[in-house]
């Protein structure tokens, strides 16, 4: 039986590819014709690979094409598609379309991340169910989507920016192969691919390598995930996605949620996760003021995928309630004596709050910004940081602040604080392409592991 299944494949395969420019639709699903290694086992219903160690390969070149097809992935499973592959090598060669539908940010990578080009920290299937995956390369264009959401878009410049270790990742021609990466079995069915003409048009512009920075993160697998935007100013989720895809950082888009703002209750949290699932961004919950504990459930909170707050809303000595971003709602009495008390606010905050990271760090008020590094004091700072590691809360490096400041970074690191990115936006003019935690990487000598990588929960 399973000759037979080889032999019809290979009849059909290497007919419909040896017709160069045409567009054969060849399905895999039922006849198939594969080099294996390891523990596979291929049948008229598909193909399971059962270890770390298994692939399988197919035998005829192609270029340009539109691969689909589902696999079943069980709880810690990991695989990947490579194409333009030189063979069952895993991809030392071509790309790697990897396959992790874990919510543990164990591997943070997850479905759709085209590894080290365009990796991709969002959840947009779950384990055990089947899960439809298209992989379209035309030209010098390289589109995924996942259980129909459109999750990568890169276009591959002239010049490409690859380390030595990534030096075969770039488009040509070759075979497909399909890999465990896993001690946890994982199988693909329905595996369908259309081949395009050898002379495909791509279909965006492509980015300038030689200077993005942004790349040099995604070579080094460091996670690029802005963790706190809004659709606000016009700026949409349609937007958001194309930007993300584009310029390959994962966005958290967060509602504001508290007294006097859009979400005030359970039932508005819901209906907010509800509007944006099938989206390709984190979902997490912005925390305003401090009455926003009596007006959630610990349940709606653990909706989101995680939880943020900041300390630009307190409550004085005096009973005044303060936002201190807004000029006519705050009140300095005396600097010092202000400054205590947004530490001692602060320092509760995180202590006290249900959340995952602290945002806005060191934000003080726009008529005390002249004067930031002496009122920051080292002391200060200290407090800060012991309270946010002893409450395993991750420290916020805020792009549109530009906060906190270098010297903060390097005590925090050196206290064994984790981080985050953020930006804070307002508009879409506000939304860039994470300059300040860059410089401050580099600055601070900050690695991956300095991060906290946020749980992707929501489908």
């Amino acid at each position: 039986m399973k000759q037979l299944f080889y032999i019809c494949l290979s009849v059909v395969f290497i007919a419909a590819c040896s017709q160069s420019g045409k567009v054969e639709t060849i399905d895999t699903g039922k006849t198939a014709d594969w080099n294996t290694t390891g523990s596979v086992t291929l049948d008229s219903e598909g193909m399971k690979l059962l270890g770390s160690d298994a692939s399988a390969c197919t035998k005829v070149p192609v270029k340009n094409f539109e691969l689909e097809l589902e696999c079943l992935t069980s709880d810690h499973a990991i695989g990947a598609i490579y194409f333009h592959s030189g063979g069952a090598n895993k991809g030392n060669t071509g790309y790697e379309v990897l396959i992790n539908n874990n919510e543990s940010p164990a591997e943070w990578r997850k479905t759709g991340s085209l590894s080290t080009v365009r990796n991709f920290a969002v959840r947009t299937a779950e384990n055990n169910t089947w899960v439809p995956v298209k992989i379209e390369v035309s030209g010098k264009q390289i589109r995924i989507w996942v259980n129909g959401v459109f999750v990568t878009d890169y276009t591959e410049p002239g010049k490409p920016y690859r380390e030595p270790a990534n030096a075969g990742r770039v488009l040509s021609k070759g075979v497909f192969v399909l890999a465990n990466l896993s001690d946890t079995p994982i199988e693909f069915r329905n595996v369908r691919l259309k081949k395009l003409p050898d002379d495909g048009v791509s279909q965006s512009e492509a980015i300038d390598e030689q200077t993005d920075e942004i790349i040099r993160l995604q070579q080094q697998n460091f996670p690029v995930i802005d963790c706190h935007l809004h659709l606000k100013g016009g700026w949409t989720k349609e937007q958001a996605a194309e930007r993300s895809r584009k310029y390959g950082i994962t966005y958290g888009i967060a509602p504001n949620c508290g007294k006097n703002f859009p979400i005030t209750d359970d039932a508005g949290s819901y209906a907010w996760i509800d509007s944006m699932k099938h989206q390709p961004f984190l979902l997490p919950m912005q925390a305003e003021g401090r009455e926003w504990l009596d007006m959630f459930s610990r349940k709606a909170m653990d909706a989101f995928d995680y939880r943020f707050t900041d300390a630009m809303t307190w409550t004085d000595h005096k009973g005044r309630r303060m936002r201190i971003w807004i000029l006519e709602e705050t009140f300095v009495d005396d600097k010092q004596q202000f400054m205590d008390m947004l530490v001692e606010r602060a320092c509760g905050i995180i202590s006290n709050e249900p959340i995952h990271i602290y945002v806005n760090p060191t934000f003080i008020p726009e008529q005390m910004m002249p004067e930031y590094d002496a009122l920051w004091t080292s002391e200060r700072m200290q407090k800060i940081i012991d309270a946010c590691v002893k409450s395993n809360v991750a420290i916020e490096i805020n792009n549109r602040y530009r906060i906190p400041s270098e010297t903060f970074i390097k005590m925090a690191k050196k206290s064994g604080a984790k981080f985050t990115f953020g930006t804070n936006n307002t508009s879409t003019e506000d939304v860039g392409k994470l300059e300040y935690s860059i410089e401050m990487i580099k600055a601070c000598g900050l690695i991956p592991e300095d991060l906290l990588i946020p749980y992707s929960k929501n489908i």
